[in-house]
């Protein structure tokens, strides 16, 4: 009952700092995702890990990477959350895969999300991006219009060539 109860702690977490944590490529997975990302943690961890043989649930995974953030059922050197990257290998040597103990998920999402000054940066960086995309896309379609143009007036000159005076009772 009680890791019901804090599975839907940590749920109702992930929910509320969804905005930062999308910002940092953070995506929640599917029950079948979670599984699958379960069973290739177990098949690489190996006696002497840091949190082989501990039941975990994936709270989420990382775009790009191949990181996942576990809630751990039992509490590891004082921390309840896990950072792992997996190596899409087979059984690791402990310390791999490499893990990242976590205490607080607050304090450690304030220390991996970028600074106000980053994100602004980040931010102008997608603006200059998206609107690059932009006129790439206007012009494709430009480019298709004047492509149509063409098409037509060589048709209609290639008709007009064919046409004959008497066509049209000159």
């Amino acid at each position: 009952m009680n890791s019901q109860h804090d599975t839907e702690d940590e749920q109702a977490w992930v929910i509320s700092h969804q905005p930062d944590l999308s910002d940092i490529g953070f995506e929640l997975v599917t029950p079948d995702r979670n599984t699958g990302l379960l069973k290739q943690l177990a098949h690489e961890l190996s006696p002497g890990h840091p949190i082989y043989g501990i039941n975990a649930n994936v709270l989420g995974a990382f775009s790009g990477t191949d990181d996942i953030l576990l809630k751990l059922d039992t509490e590891v050197e004082g921390a309840r959350y896990a950072l792992v990257h997996l190596t899409w290998g087979g059984t690791q040597t402990p310390p791999w895969p490499s893990t990242q103990l976590i205490a607080d998920l607050d304090e450690w999402l304030a220390s991996v999300m970028p600074s106000p000054e980053r994100m602004a940066e980040i931010n102008k960086f997608n603006e200059a991006r998206r609107r690059r995309e932009q006129r790439r896309h206007q012009l494709s379609q430009l480019g298709f219009y004047l492509f149509m143009v063409l098409v037509i007036v060589t048709l209609f000159l290639a008709f007009m060539t064919q046409v004959k005076p008497e066509w049209f009772g000159l």
